[in-house]
């Protein structure tokens, strides 16, 4: 039992022992302190892609702006900024009483961090003889060139940054043309895929020969994207696909199909309705089309065979004798007798139409050619030229001119005995007549 006490009694000791003098040795921890210290450059490089670094130019000027709490009873502090390697790169005094504290670092350039990752600032107590260090502060930092090209894409890093394009990706805006190239030798935008938005990548445009930035390579008003989908040739600014009469570039700024002679399926081609003036997207228009040209030709027909018989025939000729004076004579009758009976208002008898006139109204109108060979088959085959003048009332110079017509084209024959001309049917000229000429 003793034995037991002797052992649980050493146990104590020995664990005192251990843990003790850890205790004694530990100094307080920074937060305890209270001496958290910052330090960040003022200048840095505007990117993207950072990964958690601070990116500066090794070339330009800068600045690194230091905070911290002084603590310190002395008021006096020590601070230092050394590289990665732990090379100082400047240090600097500064007396301070308690609270937040700035110091700044200037730097003409950053060649000193160029192969480092990190800047770190050390805060010391700078009292004579009990220099401390009392905090320190880590800036991740990446140092580049302003000429170098870190994605290899032939762009400088300062040129990445002006082109708002990314210096870790050699194609910003992943349309297959590297950034370099879009920017030197395409003039195309490095983050856009459609510099000239006409739904065509210039990349395709490029491989298709066409401008990547118009948006309308030939310029005949249809984007490269809708001809290269509707198959209309996007170099041509005069072509007719569908062949129709219409230019492409006529059909798409009036809402007919380019590539369909026939847009509206009506039988008519566009370019044929575009001339009729009918609608070249509507069917309906059509029928409408046809009915009033079928109605115009069947009034010109008329109206050109009425000019030709009004021509040889005037209107009076074309009505018996009597009607005609009837109706020139009937507008200049008036009733001057207001209680006249039905008798009073009744046509003179002279004035009654006679049945046989009314018959012969009707019969077939003849040229004036056909009344001269009717004549002549009526006598014989020929007679005098002034039986033909009375007996149809013309005047003399257009029988003359008449007969001359018909002997020209070989209808009757005309030959001057004495002071009279005799007009026959060709071959009923009589025997024992002839001119003095021919004897």
């Amino acid at each position: 039992m003793a034995t037991k006490r002797v052992l649980f009694v050493l146990s104590i000791f020995v664990l005192a022992a251990f843990f003790v003098p850890t205790s004694v040795a530990a100094s307080p921890s920074e937060s305890e302190q209270g001496t958290i210290i910052e330090g960040e450059f003022t200048d840095n490089v505007s990117v993207e892609q950072t990964g958690g670094s601070t990116y500066l130019w090794e070339s330009e000027p800068n600045t690194l702006k230091v905070t911290f709490n002084a603590t310190n009873e002395s008021n006096l502090y020590k601070l230092c900024v050394q590289n990665e390697e732990g090379e100082r790169i400047g240090c600097q005094d500064k007396s301070a009483s308690e609270g937040s504290q700035t110091v700044t670092f200037e730097y003409e350039n950053l060649s000193a961090f160029k192969d480092s990752s990190t800047a770190t600032v050390v805060l010391w107590n700078n009292y004579p003889g009990q220099s401390e260090r009392l905090d320190s502060g880590t800036v991740n930092i990446t140092v580049i060139e302003k000429d170098g090209d870190i994605d290899g894409d032939k762009l400088t890093n300062a040129n990445e940054l002006s082109n708002n394009t990314s210096m870790f990706l050699m194609d910003t805006d992943e349309d297959s043309l590297e950034d370099g190239a879009e920017v030197k030798n395409y003039g195309t935008s490095p983050t856009s895929a459609d510099t000239d938005n006409d739904n065509l990548s210039d990349a395709m445009e490029l491989s298709n020969s066409l401008s990547p930035v118009d948006a309308d390579t030939d310029d005949d008003g249809i984007p490269d994207g809708v001809e290269i989908q509707l198959g209309t040739p996007p170099k041509d600014p005069t072509a007719d696909t569908d062949n129709d009469g219409l230019r492409d570039s006529y059909e798409y700024a009036h809402n007919s199909n380019p590539v369909v002679a026939d847009t509206d399926g009506d039988g008519l081609d566009d370019g044929l309705e575009t001339k009729l003036g009918t609608k070249v997207n509507d069917a309906g228009t059509t029928p409408l089309l046809l009915f009033a040209g079928g109605t115009l030709f069947g009034v010109a027909t008329v109206g050109t065979r009425w000019l030709r018989v009004s021509e040889s025939y005037p209107f009076e000729e074309l009505l018996p004798s009597r009607l005609a004076g009837v109706l020139s004579s009937g507008s200049d009758e008036t009733d001057d007798d207001s209680t006249g009976t039905a008798e009073t208002n009744a046509p003179p008898a002279s004035q009654e139409f006679d049945q046989q006139e009314l018959l012969q109204s009707s019969k077939p109108i003849l040229s004036d050619e056909d009344k001269v060979i009717q004549l002549l088959r009526e006598n014989g085959g020929w007679v005098y030229q002034s039986k033909i003048v009375e007996n149809n009332n013309w005047s003399k110079s257009k029988v003359s001119r008449l007969l001359s017509r018909m002997s020209d084209e070989g209808m009757v024959e005309k030959i001057s005995v004495g002071r009279q001309n005799i007009v026959a049917e060709e071959g009923s000229m009589p025997e024992g007549v002839g001119s003095p000429l021919d004897k």
